[in-house]
């Protein structure tokens, strides 16, 4: 856990400091969290992209995708408290999950880099 602790911090370093070289808005540290739990635990099915996973081809995220049917980020977050993981839908916090969701919506266009996402935001946050 104490590497976890200390980890944080220098993911939030390295998001600043790739957002700063490419004019980007910085990743909050709950985004660059979800990026990185997507990387392990969502990646070998969906791809790095969301786009092209060996285990489910149809995009996740981005135009003409699957992720609008959730309506709002809380529909999307009860899905994947029932869902996912696929082979262990309990093995993710939900603090965790929430981070992967607003990464996903990042990478959707739904919420900006520098958002933090929440149980109490979450019905208000529309997916289009």
């Amino acid at each position: 856990m104490r590497v976890m602790i200390l980890a944080m911090p220098a993911l939030a370093v390295l998001a600043l400091a790739a957002s700063a070289a490419t004019g980007q808005p910085a990743l909050s540290p709950q985004v660059a969290e979800g990026q990185r739990l997507y990387a392990e635990n969502c990646a070998a099915c969906h791809g790095d992209d969301g786009r092209r996973g060996a285990g489910f081809q149809t995009p996740i995220w981005g135009e003409r995708t699957q992720i609008a049917k959730f309506n709002n980020a809380l529909g999307l977050f009860e899905y994947n408290q029932m869902m996912m993981p696929f082979d262990d839908p309990t093995r993710l916090t939900d603090e965790q999950k929430w981070a992967i969701i607003a990464y996903m919506l990042v990478n959707h266009g739904a919420i900006a880099p520098d958002a933090t996402l929440d149980a109490g935001a979450a019905a208000t946050v529309r997916i289009q």
